[in-house]
């Protein structure tokens, strides 16, 4: 059960306790001026009126819970991210042919104009991806991430520790936080990560952590190799979000001075 479910219930039980108090509360006064007696009579008015004051605390209860409920809920339990797993698919990276016969050009054209490009592609699943993980499901129009931050280590709940745009000597894992909002649980959703056009690290599994929140994705590398990183997310077959960073070369130490 997630929290929004459980805040739900919660709600539907104040508004029921609310509504039963008040009817309570209703009855026991009206019973009360059948009463011949003036002690049983006052007893039952005041037991009548306690009822009322119960459900009236109830309805208010109930509606501060739907305004407030769900934000009190994630900070007292915040959301806990979906299980990373391994990459379950590795992709070999094809052969590059070698040139063997290389063509002097005896004119060099000079360039007079520079197109611009007015369009950028949009990211999609890798055509050997999207036949494994094929969705029937449409994700909510509504549905966001937000562009991942990088950083060696997350807390506790799944902020990034002093998060980098740039890393050097980079070895082991590296993680990628983001938040979430206005997800649906058991949709497919895809974090890829990119070394240039090749596929360094893949995870893909059903959606298990609630409508909103912060989570992260993760690749572990024995050794990161120079270069620019991209990182798209999809949930089911649509893009959400990218975000890129870079691991700069290692810089020699200098030599001892005699």
């Amino acid at each position: 059960m997630t929290i929004d479910q459980i805040v739900t219930w919660i709600i539907v039980g104040f508004l029921l306790l609310g509504v039963g108090g008040v009817l309570a509360g209703s009855l026991q006064i009206r019973s009360a001026n059948r009463l011949r007696y003036f002690l049983l009579r006052r007893r039952r008015i005041a037991k009548g009126w306690r009822w009322l004051l119960v459900g009236a605390i109830a309805l208010l209860c109930g509606f501060v819970s739907t305004r407030v409920g769900r934000q009190v809920a994630y900070r007292i339990i915040p959301p806990t991210a979906s299980v990373t797993p391994s990459p379950t698919i590795t992709l070999t990276p094809s052969i590059t042919p070698t040139p063997t016969i290389t063509q002097t050009p005896t004119i060099t054209p000079t360039g007079t104009i520079t197109p611009t490009a007015t369009i950028t592609p949009t990211p999609g699943l890798p055509p050997e991806i999207l036949l494994l993980i094929r969705e029937t499901k449409l994700p909510p129009d509504q549905a966001a991430f937000s562009p991942p931050v990088f950083a060696r280590q997350i807390d506790r709940e799944n902020q990034p520790v002093n998060p980098q745009e740039d890393f050097q000597n980079s070895t082991g894992r590296i993680y990628g936080a983001f938040t979430y909002n206005n997800l649906q649980d058991s949709m497919r959703w895809t974090a890829i990560w990119y070394l240039g056009a090749e596929v360094i690290c893949l995870e893909t599994q059903l959606w298990d952590g609630g409508t909103g929140g912060y989570g992260y994705t993760e690749c572990e590398r024995p050794i990161w190799q120079p270069g620019e990183y991209e990182v798209q997310i999809f949930f089911g077959e649509r893009w959400m979000t990218s975000s890129r960073f870079e691991v700069l070369p290692s810089t020699p130490s200098a030599p001892p001075t005699p």
